[in-house]
């Protein structure tokens, strides 16, 4: 019989240790999926190079060079060239090529890219 190293029994006692966990929390899974009660506050959101990828307040007139501003701006790699949001248009995700100069929406996504070398 193979030895069994100790992270390998250690990973293998976390499926019963969260299997146990859950059968004492009744609901606990539903307390986790439960839908968080929206804000009033409409916001957008920008990922990729950025120094503080995350949910931002949303304004009026912002643009993506605002919005990478309120990110902290461009890591080492990340381009703007290579920008991409994401919209619903009509019910549909759209990915869109788009310049600094662009306007965001509510709810757009922003994708910075690296740079090519």
């Amino acid at each position: 019989m193979a030895r069994r190293t100790i992270p390998y029994v250690a990973a293998a006692s976390i499926i019963p240790i969260a299997a146990l966990v859950l059968a004492l929390t009744p609901g606990l899974l539903a307390q986790r999926s439960a839908p968080q009660p929206e804000s009033d506050t409409a916001t957008f959101h920008i990922f990729g190079l950025v120094a503080s990828p995350d949910s931002y307040a949303w304004s009026e007139g912002i643009t993506v060079t605002q919005a990478v501003a309120l990110a902290g701006g461009y890591t080492s790699r990340g381009s703007k060239d290579d920008l991409q949001i994401q919209r619903l248009i009509d019910g549909r995700l759209v990915s869109i090529v788009v310049t600094e100069d662009d306007p965001v929406l509510a709810d757009d996504v922003i994708m910075v890219r690296a740079r090519r070398y």
